[in-house]
């Protein structure tokens, strides 16, 4: 798990802070707009990508114990492609759970879906087996289908921040997808 994210990670941890509370509407280049809404008490850097692809939204805490919600709204690489089904997301998530595995503690990765607002997601939650000092222990991780968007997330946290993976969760539940021209992030 440790591989997968840190370069993420370093890249998200550069850029500055800013007061997220509330719902917050991030662009998605000319795609239009994804909203979200933040809990008080957390802050969203969003890291640019190069050209047309897909930015990363990060949430973490404004201070106290830390966390990382990463959250990448990303589209098919051809417009003709077909929507994301329930299955085909589901399928998705479980093989990428598969990847992680060797890494967790639990031998299984159960795959957990749900429904949202404006779309439907999985996800799989897992404990690192052997995280160096300064690492997460747990990571949830998923892709939520929203309209013609696929969001990709990853929620990393630490013993007794169950809540933040359920306060994510249900961020993600809630996201909405608007339409209209967005100018990158």
């Amino acid at each position: 798990m440790k591989r997968l994210l840190a370069a993420s990670l370093l890249c998200w941890a550069a850029l500055g802070d800013a007061s997220a509370a509330g719902e917050q509407r991030y662009a998605v280049g000319e795609r239009g707009f994804v909203l979200l809404q933040v809990p008080e008490g957390w802050v969203d850097r969003v890291r640019r990508a190069a050209g047309e692809l897909p930015p990363t939204i990060g949430l973490r805490p404004a201070s106290g114990e830390k966390f990382a919600v990463l959250i990448t709204p990303g589209w098919a690489p051809q417009a003709d492609a077909p929507k994301l089904t329930r299955d085909a997301l589901r399928r998705r998530v479980a093989a990428a759970a598969g990847r992680v595995r060797t890494q967790a503690v639990e031998h299984e990765l159960a795959v957990h879906s749900f429904g949202g607002t404006d779309g439907f997601g999985a996800y799989f939650s897992a404990t690192d087996r052997a995280p160096l000092p300064g690492e997460y222990r747990f990571m949830t991780q998923g892709m939520l289908s929203l309209a013609d968007l696929r969001v990709s997330f990853t929620i990393l946290t630490n013993d007794g921040q169950e809540s933040v993976v359920a306060q994510a969760i249900s961020i993600l539940k809630g996201m909405r997808r608007e339409f209209g021209a967005g100018r990158g992030i």
